[in-house]
């Protein structure tokens, strides 16, 4: 299947099924990926050719967003192993592309107990 077929199909899946909010990431990583790998198969894409597509879509983003953009490219590779083409391999969940596009870790912030009497002068006002 030609990625362009494939993108199609994903997108109109979506557009059918999703909420807005939840197209609009796919809209845009697959329509990169289909401009840049539009006439080849799917089948034909290698890691290092996603590595090098993220890359360049992910330039400059922090964590959270290079995370989603992978997650939405793997997805659309999952999605059509999973209703077009068992034997589809996904060029995306390979050990090297997961540890890159790992979560961001989460900034938990320690907010400081109030000084004693704090509360007593508060209520005293």
């Amino acid at each position: 299947m030609k990625v362009t077929q494939a993108v199609q199909y994903c997108l109109e899946y979506h557009r059918t099924n999703s909420k807005k909010n939840s197209i609009c990431p796919y809209e845009f990583v697959l329509s990169k990926f289909e401009s840049q790998f539009g006439d080849r198969e799917l089948d034909s894409i290698t890691s290092d050719e996603i590595l090098s597509f993220l890359n360049q879509v992910t330039e400059g983003t922090k964590q959270s967003t290079k995370r989603s953009r992978y997650s939405s490219l793997s997805s659309f590779f999952n999605f059509i192993k999973n209703t077009v083409d068992p034997k589809l391999p996904n060029p995306c969940s390979t050990p090297m592309l997961r540890k890159l596009f790992k979560p961001a870790k989460i900034a938990h912030w320690t907010i400081p107990w109030p000084r004693p009497g704090y509360l007593a002068l508060c209520l005293s006002t």
